[in-house]
């Protein structure tokens, strides 16, 4: 966990551009951390920060905004979907991570 940490600081990541690393690529890194660390207070207000990045990164210019991955935050909704199983508290409600997708309510919803 600390060498991913590590590898994400702007001067080590010199490959990826800065805000890609910043409000995409660490996001999920730091849910993860306060989950494994069991960090239950701290977890919402991170995953409250992760969403407001990623909306930022996705609508910074109308060609991004169009963009389809940028209409599910996928790291944030995997590591909210680890709390939510683990009984943490989540309270923070947005379409970048349906609550469908988190509760499993749409369960068997869809004939496959």
């Amino acid at each position: 966990m600390t060498a991913t940490i590590e590898a994400s600081h702007p001067e080590v990541a010199t490959l990826t551009p800065l805000d890609q690393m910043e409000q995409i690529l660490y996001q999920p890194v730091n849910l993860f951390y306060n989950f494994v660390r069991n960090k239950r207070d701290e977890f919402n207000g991170a995953l409250v920060e992760s969403l407001e990045m990623h909306k930022q990164y996705w609508s910074v210019d109308e060609d991004r905004a169009r963009k389809s991955p940028g209409r599910l935050a996928l790291g944030p909704l995997a590591i909210t979907c680890l709390a939510y199983d683990d009984q943490f508290p989540i309270d923070v409600e947005s379409d970048y991570i349906p609550i469908n997708l988190v509760q499993r309510t749409w369960l068997g919803e869809f004939d496959v």
